[in-house]
């Protein structure tokens, strides 16, 4: 029998024989990754589709399934395009229109430094090329008869605006940004170096090289491509810098190699 006072009465009450009166323990409580994390997941399961889609284009594009050359252009452009567009939809749905234009902003220290970065990266990329090739490769390309217009504009839009717009987005303004929050201050340079390398290591997935020394220096060119706009990303906090030197650096190989 145990005793207590509710309102100035006093309560008698029994206690069943063997119960325990203690407060039950909370009950474990599983930790759910941070906003950061699942925008990272979301992320990488993205690049790995585009990988897997782009490989079966090209499977399907050797074989003969897409005889059209534009339409061949367009569907390996889609096969990247689409996961990604839809993994920036995805990561930005509840973001403010305001926001993301703060985060694209560009100023006249970030065309200057565009300029640099273009300029160090073309200089690099012609250098390696010289080095086990012999030529720049940044001459105009050879054609039997007069060249396509069209497909050479579809494929300049692509490469010089869309896929580097796209790609700037996808990169430092959602995976070096998340990396960079889920980093210490001391530890946040990683960001800059795992986004450097997952973007040298894409572009060597979607477009095998025709060489192991040439896929080489794809990658090193565009690793180093990564790590100057990941550290400008990182200092300003914008990415409309980043944005501005890959489309600079695509443009200028499609304008020195264009059929003349």
């Amino acid at each position: 029998m145990s005793r207590a006072r509710v309102d100035g009465h006093n309560v008698s009450f029994r206690v069943p024989y063997g119960v325990d009166m203690q407060p039950e323990p909370d009950a474990p409580t599983v930790a759910r990754p941070s906003s950061a994390v699942r925008d990272l997941q979301v992320v990488v399961i993205a690049l790995l589709v585009a990988v897997l889609l782009s490989r079966i284009v090209g499977g399907v594009a050797r074989t003969g399934g897409l005889p059209s050359p534009i339409v061949q252009v367009l569907a390996a452009d889609l096969a990247v395009w689409v996961p990604l567009v839809l993994a920036v939809g995805w990561v930005f749905r509840s973001s403010s229109p305001s926001v993301l234009v703060r985060r694209l902003g560009l100023g006249w220290a970030d065309v200057v430094a565009a300029i640099g970065i273009v300029i160090v990266c073309r200089g690099l990329d012609a250098a390696l090329s010289v080095v086990f090739f012999g030529a720049t490769g940044l001459t105009p390309q050879v054609t039997l008869g007069p060249p396509d217009v069209l497909l050479l504009v579809v494929s300049a839009i692509g490469v010089c605006l869309v896929s580097p717009v796209l790609e700037e987005i996808v990169f430092r303004g959602i995976m070096q940004r998340r990396l960079s929050a889920e980093l210490t201050p001391r530890t946040r340079f990683l960001a800059v170096l795992v986004t450097a390398f997952a973007f040298a290591l894409l572009h060597v997935s979607i477009n095998p090289a025709v060489s192991s020394v040439a896929g080489f220096e794809v990658f090193v060119t565009t690793f180093v491509l990564g790590l100057l706009t990941g550290t400008l990303v990182a200092m300003t906090g914008r990415i409309g810098g980043a944005i501005l030197a890959h489309v600079l650096f695509n443009t200028v190989a499609v304008v020195l190699t264009w059929p003349r």
